[in-house]
């Protein structure tokens, strides 16, 4: 049996998309996206703690109904506009897939944290586009609240 689980993530809304041996087996709309998110939470250029704390309260209040429906995978696979915001915005090549860790992501996680608090953002080589923020939240949201041990980013 193959379980794969996917988040489109997209702009205004994603999708998530859950398969076994090559069937729908869970598809569904959220209304959450890298520039919805960005443009109603992501006030500042780097967003602030409280920026960033209103965006996770928000895809907390999307994700949390999925965790009883989803079926487990240990990894995300995560494509769409948003993985390719996440590649750009870690210097990754164009067509280069990351393998991040639940760690890894927390990493990168601390390092937004870090400049939302005031560090500076060229210290962290980290991009000013809000939207970029706001996926690497639905990511991270994604792997905790839906309990994923890493990601898969296809851009």
């Amino acid at each position: 049996m193959t379980l794969q689980t996917t988040l489109q993530l997209g702009t205004e809304t994603s999708t998530l998309l859950c398969t076994q041996d090559g069937h729908v087996v869970l598809q569904q709309e959220l209304q959450l996206g890298t520039t919805s998110l960005a443009r109603q939470w992501m006030r500042h250029t780097p967003p602030t703690p409280l920026d960033i704390e209103h965006a996770i309260e928000v895809t907390e209040d999307v994700l949390m109904p999925l965790a009883v429906k989803l079926a487990r995978t240990e990894q995300l696979q995560l494509s769409g506009s948003g993985a390719a915001l996440i590649s750009q915005g870690v210097g990754a090549a164009p067509d280069a897939v990351l393998i991040w860790s639940l760690e890894e992501v927390e990493d990168q996680f601390n390092r937004i944290a870090m400049v939302s608090q005031g560090r500076p953002i060229g210290h962290e080589a980290l991009p000013t586009a809000p939207e970029f923020y706001a996926a690497m939240v639905i990511v991270r949201e994604c792997l905790h609240h839906l309990r994923f041990s890493g990601v898969l980013v296809l851009s």
